[in-house]
């Protein structure tokens, strides 16, 4: 059964991609959702469970990565940004924790699954990679994750894939999507003050790629083998759904990744700023 969001009355503060605002939002009746709460798709709604697990512990490692270098940061705005991003990014955790009790009560393997991302990224490769490479690389990483979680929030938005969710998962994609948006420049702005180096930009991007995408595929993919009512024929007729979205994500998202690599390129420059504004509205 569908669950259709509840219009709850908030006062939300407008997009404003040079000065970002918390905005503590407190989502309820998670619980309420179907197995399949994103257009009754078991592909896409793992794919976004997956996502619930990546993004609490990611945003801390965000957060540390910015702080790290805060010091350096001299320019008043951008400090000012900093103090939003913190913030965005403590609420999202919060969220998305949130969305993890839910899958508990599914009866998903949360802890199990958890552990193994936790432990994994942040028990092994990260620190690996920091011995090898200095924090810099992981501020750089981060700056190139920023970029991929705005242009996902972007194309979500331009193409309404958050009207694929029930209930108040479809607020908690779309918030989480504008708010991606507006602090996409931060993480990007610090790392720029403290290096200009082209070599470690493009550097952090491309692990930033393997990473994301490949715990997100993996992630997707050890709830999927867990949940007792996907067998065989059901996982390739919800794959072949899910096909005309998995394309528009790739082909889109994709465009967007490519843009980063432009010796010129700024976040600022893709905008979506407008489209974020309009799309927070109706929540």
């Amino acid at each position: 059964m569908l669950v259709k969001a509840e219009k709850k009355e908030r006062t939300i503060k407008p997009i404003n991609g040079d000065s970002p605002s918390v905005r503590k939002m407190d989502f309820e009746g998670l619980d309420q959702l179907s197995d399949y709460y994103v257009a009754g798709n078991s592909f896409l709604t793992h794919t976004v469970n997956a996502y619930h697990v990546i993004f609490p512990e990611g945003e801390r490692f965000f957060i540390k990565s910015v702080k790290a270098f805060a010091d350096q940061v001299k320019d008043p705005a951008l400090q000012n940004s900093i103090k939003g991003f913190i913030g965005q990014e403590v609420q999202h955790g919060k969220e998305h924790e949130k969305a993890l009790e839910m899958l508990e009560k599914q009866g998903r393997p949360v802890s199990k699954i958890l552990n193994f991302y936790v432990k994994s990224a942040y028990g092994f490769f990260w620190p690996v990679l920091e011995f090898i490479f200095g924090k810099k690389l992981k501020l750089a990483v981060t700056a190139g994750l920023e970029h991929y979680t705005a242009s996902l929030g972007e194309v979500t938005l331009r193409f309404g894939l958050h009207e694929q969710a029930e209930g108040e998962m479809r607020n908690l994609l779309l918030w989480h999507a504008c708010e991606e948006i507006e602090h996409k420049s931060v993480a990007y702005d610090v790392l720029q003050t403290v290096s200009k180096s082209y070599i470690l930009r493009t550097l952090g991007f491309i692990v930033a790629s393997i990473m994301f995408w490949g715990y997100a595929f993996t992630l997707q993919h050890m709830f999927i083998f867990a949940d007792p009512k996907i067998g065989f024929k059901r996982y390739f007729s919800d794959l072949i759904s899910a096909g005309s979205y998995a394309r528009l994500i790739v082909i889109e998202v994709g465009k967007l990744a490519l843009l980063y690599f432009k010796p010129g390129f700024h976040p600022n420059q893709t905008g979506g700023y407008d489209l974020a504004n309009a799309a927070l509205a109706t929540i």
